[in-house]
């Protein structure tokens, strides 16, 4: 069960999870500088823009197919011990390619593959155990107020992430890397300072948690059954894909074009506070206005926002759309993160949570891949105006599907079997807003 509802501080006061919120934050600026140092370390050991996108693309694809796996352990396993194994591995493989970049060894390619590898999966094992161990250090009513406050942190992060990196790395190419160390000791520091209980205590195994081919099936039935849960997911697919096309697309011109590593850290960081404004006024528009009215302006909006990308794109202007692509995505994904950790049940939370996040991610790395080469063969305009098509498409689905209208009162119930009492009350769609 989780932590009675009057042991749990307000949010503003809640120190667990200032403390989980802190670490983290430290911990992911290393992605954040990872958008920048990665690929330059790979166009500098003579990489092409397609094996940098390909590579990118391999990195996202082990992150989609390690989401699965970790969310299953986060419901299965001591959710403490598992970030802290998360961020200790992370840190010595940042600590190990800190020192391969000092020393210069010539199987650099490798090893940074290798590091980047390890770093996407304790990332996913990490944060599944994190979203799941939310509903039990704050309070109900303060759920969507801490998803959005989590959203805002990596939106901060993913600001100060590549301006850090790229003037670090303007310094020494190992830098990056080893303030990345830090933060991850950080974070696992940081845990052992939680006191609360992350998780409802376990039951023997097969009396409810399912085990087997079982395990796996669970979620995605749970999620089948919920059509306004349908509509979140495909809504926040595409979005993922285009931003992370268009974001690898403005770091190789830029670094073809012999702009300085610092500068193009600086651009992205500052697009970020697109990302920060989206994910910070989150409640006070869903405070306004329907979670449908959102979700289809969002969508709407994503395929302008590349359209004038086009001819920026090698240009320091090019922050400006950036930042408004950026401030859509932490919407559509508070409303969605929202949902789910108000509606699924605690032995479910965190396969759900990485069931939806699969779902979510599943096309993104095809965005770099489709830079890489988009780039190389074809150049911006052809690649832009590809993603700003498939964008349209998918809003004009979501716009004419039944199941969107039902976002505007979304229903939250706990599923749970007949005469089962729910883990939690269900919400009103206000306290949902």
């Amino acid at each position: 069960m989780a932590n009675p509802e009057h042991t749990r501080a307000p949010l503003r006061v809640n120190r667990s999870f200032r403390i989980l919120w802190t670490g983290q934050f430290a911990a992911q600026l290393g992605p954040g500088m990872g958008a920048v140092a990665y690929p330059v370390i790979l166009l500098d050991l003579g990489g092409t823009p397609a094996l940098t996108g390909s590579v990118t693309f391999l990195l996202g694809v082990a992150a989609v197919a390690a989401r699965l796996p970790a969310g299953a352990a986060a419901d299965r396993f001591d959710r403490r011990a598992l970030m802290i194994a998360a961020q200790g591995t992370r840190m010595l493989a940042m600590a190990v390619l800190c020192a391969g970049l000092f020393t210069g060894a010539t199987w650099m390619l490798w090893l940074v593959v290798v590091v980047a590898l390890v770093d996407v999966v304790g990332h996913e094992a990490y944060r599944f155990a994190e979203r799941a161990a939310l509903r039990h250090i704050v309070r109900p009513g303060d759920l969507s107020a801490a998803v959005g406050r989590n959203e805002a942190r990596n939106q901060v992060a993913s600001l100060v992430g590549p301006v850090l990196g790229g003037w670090l790395m303007a310094a020494s190419r190992a830098l990056p890397f080893g303030a990345a160390a830090l933060g991850h000791a950080f974070a696992a520091f940081g845990l052992l300072f939680v006191k609360e209980r992350l998780q409802d205590p376990r039951t023997p195994r097969g009396s409810g948690d399912g085990g087997g081919h079982h395990t796996w099936t669970e979620a995605f039935t749970w999620i089948w059954a919920r059509p306004e849960l349908r509509v979140l997911l495909l809504s926040c697919v595409t979005p993922n894909l285009v931003i992370t096309g268009v974001v690898l697309t403005v770091v190789m011109v830029g670094a073809e074009a012999g702009v300085g590593t610092g500068q193009i850290g600086t651009v992205l960081g500052v697009a970020s506070l697109g990302g920060i404004c989206g994910a910070l006024g989150a409640s006070a528009l869903l405070r306004r206005f329907s979670s449908r009215t959102l979700v289809l302006a969002a969508l709407w909006w994503l395929p302008v926002t590349v359209v004038v990308a086009i001819p920026l794109v090698d240009h320091w202007t090019v922050v400006f759309p950036l930042a408004g692509a950026m401030a859509a995505a932490p919407l559509l994904s508070i409303i969605l993160g929202t949902y789910q950790l108000l509606n699924t049940p605690d032995r479910l939370q965190a396969r759900v949570g990485s069931a939806c996040t699969f779902v979510t991610g599943v096309a993104a790395p095809l965005g770099p891949l489709a830079a890489g080469f988009g780039l190389q063969f074809a150049g911006t305009p052809p690649l832009f105006l590809g993603f700003t098509l498939l964008m349209s498409v998918v809003a004009v689905w979501v716009s004419l599907d039944p199941s969107t209208r039902r976002l505007s009162s979304l229903p939250a119930s706990p599923d749970r079997s007949p005469g089962t009492p729910p883990d939690q009350a269900p919400p009103s769609a206000k306290e949902v807003s």
